[in-house]
This record gives C-alpha cells, structure tokens and sequence, in this order.
C-alpha cells in the first residue's frame, strides 16, 4: 500500500514538473484577475445597499414626517442625521447643494449661479418650491437658465432599486434630495439644524460695502473647495455687520467684531448665533478686536477705546478708563490684557483693571512667541516685551523691511507667531518675512515672494499652529479685480508653495481663523 501510494504522489510530481511555467502564470494571472472581479462587485454590491438604505430612510422620514437635526462633515462626505437618530451617509461622489444667497441668486455649492431664486414664474424662493434643476452640456441649468456652473453629478446608473442622490436643495428651511430616477423627496429641517466645523480655516471677509454686510467662508481640511457664507447659511434671518474686521475663538464661541452693526456671538463649530448686541457702533463705537480674559468677562476695543463685555449674557459693561481714541489688536497673557493704539502700547492689570504700563511705541500686531514672549510692531521695527518685567527691547530690522501697516483705515496686522518653532511672520507689500528670533540675519531676505498682479487686504496672512504653514489670502486688485481671489499655502521652513485655491466674488477677506482642535 505504501508503494502504491508513493508511485501515485511520484506521478504527481512528474505531471507537475512537465506543466510549462507559462502556464502556471497564467493560472496565476486569471486567479488575480477573478479575485479582482470579486472585490469590485463585493465593493458594487456594498455601494448598492448604502445608496438603497438612503432611498428608505428618507422614504421613512417622509412617512414619519421626520426632520433634519443636523448635517455632520464625514472624511468621505457627510451625514444627515434626523430627528429619530436615523441618518444617512453621502458617500457616493459629489452632490452639489443648492442654497439662496443674500443676493437672491442661487448658490451652487457656494458660487453664485446668477439665477435670481425667484424663477422666471415668479414662484420659486417664495412659495417654497424647489427650483427646476437639470444638467446640459455638462452645466447646471436651473429654471431653464444656464449658471456656467460645471456640473459634476452622479452618472445616474446605479439602478433603480438604489438610485443615486444627484442633487440637494436647502431652501426655506427644507431640504429637497433629487434622485437619478427624477423622484425627489423634501424634508422640513429643524431650526437646530446644524453643520460641522470643526477642522479647518475660516476666512472672515470685511463684505462688499452697500451692497453685502461681512460673511464668512470656510476651507475644510483636505478639502480643495471653499464653503462660503456660512453665518447667513446658518442663521438666514441674521446677518453680521458691515466691514467686518475682526474674529476669534474663545471658549468654544466665535466673537465676530465689525466696524458698524452687530457685535455677533456664535458657535465656533457649528455656526448657530449665541448671541448680539446690536447696533454695538452706536454704543461704544466702531468695532475693532475682542479677547476673552475669564469665562464670564471679555474685552472689545473700538474707535473710542476699550469696553469690558460681559459674556453671559452678552452685554457691554464699563469702559477702561484712561484709555482713549482707537485701539486695535488687544491680546491677554498672564494677568495681563496688551493693547495696541496709534503709536502706543497699554499694559492692563486685569485683577486691579489699572494701566500698569504704557509704551510710546506700536502701529500693530499682538502675538506671543513661543519662547513665551510678547510682540508687535512699529513700522520697521520689531518690539519684544517681557511679559514678567515689562520691559521693551526695540530690534531694527534691515533697510526696506517692515511689518505692513495700514495708515487709513483699521485692520488687524498680519504679523503672526509660530507654535511649532520661535519664529514671526509677517507681510511686507508682496514679500513674506521670516523673522528666526535671535538671528537678525534671517531677515536679509523675504521667505517667499506672492505673485506679481496680486494685492493683500486686511491681516493677509497668518501660520497654521499645527501644520507651521503660512496662509495667506490675496486679491489681484481693487474694481473687478477685487473679485479674483487666492488663498496660497506656503511651508513655512522653506517657503515652497503647496496649495494654491482661487475663488470669485467681491469679499474682501480680512482676517484668517483657525479652528480649535
């Protein structure tokens, strides 16, 4: 039997051996090429049962005439959660999100369409319809108009059992889901409905004056497109003020400061309005900076100095005394508030509320280095204050080098500290300066030059804490120039360009806002 047995596995061999090795390969190559079409139609099938469970929780929620809670930011899209706790996942390509725009023009995913929201039957936008949507030529049309706006839907074969979401309109306060097969479903959202923004930057824009009060836009991390409006998207009965300048986040809120209006509190990640005093200019003056100093007190200066702000509940408390005309920039460090004026620096004690100290110098800029130290600056002229002692050290820095300065009219600096290494950033004309500190050679020349053509407005410029990129956002000049935008992310060690977005409207960006993580 043994024999047997290796006489049978010695003709095995010689049968193996005798196979040619093409051959093997070849069995080899269509095993790959099966399992490969196993995975894809795993990954078909898996594609097919999410697009369905969407189609059937939004039946569901229409039939339970359930409402939008909130809309969540996803690595791979986002999710629409309802009031049963049910949701549903976009993951399946881009959907574009149609929204009406303080202009009364459709917005497509943020970019103005030029269609008017009320269509040519005088019905939409007023009425609640959704508008009349269709791709031709590969653009959107809406209305039978075209908006010049590429479409780049889903290709509507997913089938008929599971078809595709291809677009959604929000649109007084529902959300209307069109499918591949033309059926549409609409869903009433909550007032609470929220959106998600948590990791990013937010590009706070001083508006288009007389014709759009401030806004903000949003640049998702990873992401390539701007998210704008989102206060007004949020809030659509609100709006900030005009020129707005200046924001911050403290204690998870965002404190949205403008020149005239409001002084408007809302939720850093979520964008819902906490709350405003309204008409702020007309009580205290022109609205400049805030900064938190506990979690009950703030303050906020202005063109007629500086005012405690009582946070909860929002109201203005008393003025600073001792200080007054305008004050910009205000920073808190240890148990000090720093201020910025025209040509001054008060120290503020805030356990005694008294002015400690005053500096004869400083046109702009607050930060604290990493090295624990505070900055700002006058002109070409570094000022470094030690924030134990209070004592000021003047650095000169080379012949044509100076931190930017708006003489006209105010606007937050552009000079800005990294958290990744003891060094200052900041803007002179086109040029970006790296100041290492310590080393005054490092300012022999710029880190990096914008592009010819471009011009910065307000701040311009700040360094990502995390990544130690700098950021800087420009437009390529004033009348119909102004709305030709760029936001340019450098390496901050090396200066080379690594992400370039432009984008179109006249918004006027003054200040970049970095999310708290």
């Amino acid at each position: 039997m043994r024999k047997l047995a290796s006489l049978f596995f010695f003709a095995i061999l010689i049968l193996l051996t005798g196979c040619n090795k093409d051959d093997i390969n070849d069995l080899n190559s269509k095993y790959d090429q099966l399992s490969q079409e196993q995975q894809a139609l795993k990954k078909e099938q898996e594609q097919q049962a999410a697009l369905l469970k969407n189609y059937e929780t939004l039946l569901n929620a229409l039939q339970n005439k359930l409402t939008i809670d909130a809309v969540e930011n996803t690595a791979n899209g986002y999710s629409i959660i309802f009031s049963d706790g049910s949701n549903i996942a976009l993951t399946n390509g881009h959907t574009p999100v149609f929204t009406v725009g303080d202009n009364g023009n459709w917005f497509v995913d943020g970019e103005d369409s030029g269609v008017k929201a009320s269509g040519k039957d005088g019905q939409d936008g007023e009425d609640g319809k959704s508008p009349e949507i269709n791709i031709i030529d590969g653009f959107w049309h809406i209305n039978g108009q075209d908006s010049g706006i590429k479409a780049e839907a889903a290709d509507g074969n997913d089938g008929l059992d599971a078809p595709s979401i291809t677009d959604i309109v929000v649109l007084d306060g529902t959300m209307v889901f069109t499918f591949s097969n033309n059926t549409q479903i609409t869903v009433p959202m909550e007032q609470t409905a929220t959106f998600d923004y948590s990791n990013g930057i937010f590009i706070i824009n001083e508006g288009w004056f007389g014709k759009e009060s401030g806004s903000i836009n949003f640049l998702r991390d990873g992401s390539n497109e701007l998210e704008t409006r989102l206060f007004s998207t949020t809030n659509p009965q609100d709006s900030l003020g005009n020129t707005t300048q200046f924001a911050t986040i403290y204690n998870e809120q965002m404190y949205i400061v403008s020149k005239q209006g409001a002084l408007v509190v809302a939720n850093a990640k979520t964008m819902k309005e906490k709350a405003r005093i309204s008409s702020f200019n007309s009580l205290a003056g022109d609205g400049r900076a805030f900064c938190g100093v506990s979690e009950d007190l703030g303050l906020v200066s202005t063109s007629k100095g500086i005012y405690k702000l009582n946070l909860d509940p929002l109201t203005l408390g008393d003025k600073i005394e001792g200080i007054t005309g305008e004050v910009g920039e205000l920073l808190q460090y240890r148990q000090y508030v720093f201020a910025v004026a025209k040509g001054k620096i008060y120290v503020i004690n805030t356990n005694t509320w008294t002015i400690d100290k005053t500096f004869d110098k400083g046109k702009g800029g607050l930060v604290v280095s990493k090295d624990g130290m505070v900055w700002s600056a006058d002109g070409n002229t570094l000022l470094k204050i030690n924030p134990l002692t209070l004592e000021m050290e003047s650095i000169i820095m080379p012949t044509g080098v100076s931190v930017a300065h708006n003489a006209w009219a105010w606007t937050a600096s552009s000079l800005s500290a990294s958290k990744q290494e003891n060094a200052l950033y900041f803007l002179n004309g086109l040029k970006v300066y790296k100041y290492v500190i310590g080393d005054i050679t490092s300012l022999n020349s710029p880190l990096l030059t914008l592009p010819s053509g471009r011009m910065t407005s307000g701040a311009g410029l700040n360094v990502d804490p995390y990544t130690n990129q700098v950021v800087v956002t420009t437009m390529d000049g004033w009348g119909e120039s102004a709305a030709k935008n760029n936001i340019y992310f450098y390496d901050g060690t090396t200066g080379a360009l690594k992400k370039n977005i432009y984008y179109e409207h006249y918004w006027f960006p003054a200040l970049i806002v970095f999310t708290e993580q």
